[in-house]
């Protein structure tokens, strides 16, 4: 009778542990679905941090390895052209930017010499530290080139949900994109964190 009741023991432990374990596991991912909707419903928020540098914040999405792959198939073969093998990946970010700003230039005729002849051309010349626009006019079309530089500053940060002495549960992971030109709007980011 004693070594009966002591199987049966080991036997509820064993499975007391193995449901705990499955407990933990479901409610991560019950944890990690309740973020993802979140982040999906979630709107972007529109900063404008001074008069030449504007931000957004969105919350991140956080996938398994086979999720990423079943779900950004497009973006994993990228990935994976890059050199980089999506096992190993980290996080992936995708951000979606539209350029928009006025031209308001002088023109202005410049000298271009052709085969030993100087042929008087007029020229459009905008050079300011958002926007270079350079050009001829020729044949009554504007030839030339415009540069718009920007930079995109992305920061990554976590909002907790329950903050403890050790132990600290994510509520969500947020990144935050800024771009340095007043002419640059970001149109759409994306930050998806990989398990």
């Amino acid at each position: 009778m004693r070594k009966i009741s002591v199987v049966v023991f080991l036997l509820l432990v064993v499975a007391v542990c193995f449901l705990w374990h499955r407990n933990v596991r479901l409610r991560g991912e019950r944890d990690r679905y309740r973020s993802n909707t979140e982040a999906l419903m979630f709107d972007m928020k529109r900063m404008q941090v001074d008069s030449a540098t504007a931000a957004v914040d969105v919350k991140g999405l956080r996938l398994s390895v086979e999720e990423y792959k079943r779900l950004r198939a497009e973006d994993a073969a990228k990935i994976k052209a890059m050199g980089v093998k999506i096992r190993n990946l980290q996080a992936a970010a995708r951000h979606q930017i539209e350029v928009s700003g006025p031209i308001n230039a002088a023109v202005r005729d410049t000298i271009i010499i052709r085969d030993t002849v100087p042929v008087v051309r007029p020229k459009v010349e905008m050079i300011t530290p958002h926007i270079q626009l350079t050009g001829l006019i020729e044949d009554g079309r504007l030839k030339g080139e415009i540069r718009i530089p920007v930079t995109l500053q992305q920061a990554v940060w976590i909002e907790y949900k329950r903050r403890w002495i050790f132990w600290k549960r994510v509520k969500a992971v947020h990144q935050t994109l800024s771009s340095d030109n007043p002419y640059v709007q970001i149109e759409y980011s994306e930050y998806i964190a990989i398990q």
